[in-house]
């Protein structure tokens, strides 16, 4: 198996959201391991909320650029 590491956050709903997309071109399975704070990182986890806002601001501009350099390949290969 091939190892990625990447953050990413737990919603209200239990879901994982990553900070950004895997670049893994074909469906698979994979195997998860979830690292949680523990109660004695608990300045993490309020440094983490502070972050969230920022979190979802960076992954809308991340898409935002994403989509502009696949668009910019496409035409390259034209």
């Amino acid at each position: 198996m091939k190892a990625i590491e990447i953050n990413g956050k737990i919603d209200d709903t239990g879901n994982l959201i990553l900070e950004h997309p895997l670049e893994i071109n074909t469906p698979t399975n994979v195997r998860v391991i979830i690292l949680v704070p523990e109660n004695s990182e608990k300045s993490e986890i309020e440094t983490d909320k502070t972050e969230e806002a920022n979190f979802e601001k960076v992954m809308n501009a991340y898409q935002k650029i994403s989509e502009k350099y696949k668009n910019a390949l496409r035409e390259l290969a034209k």
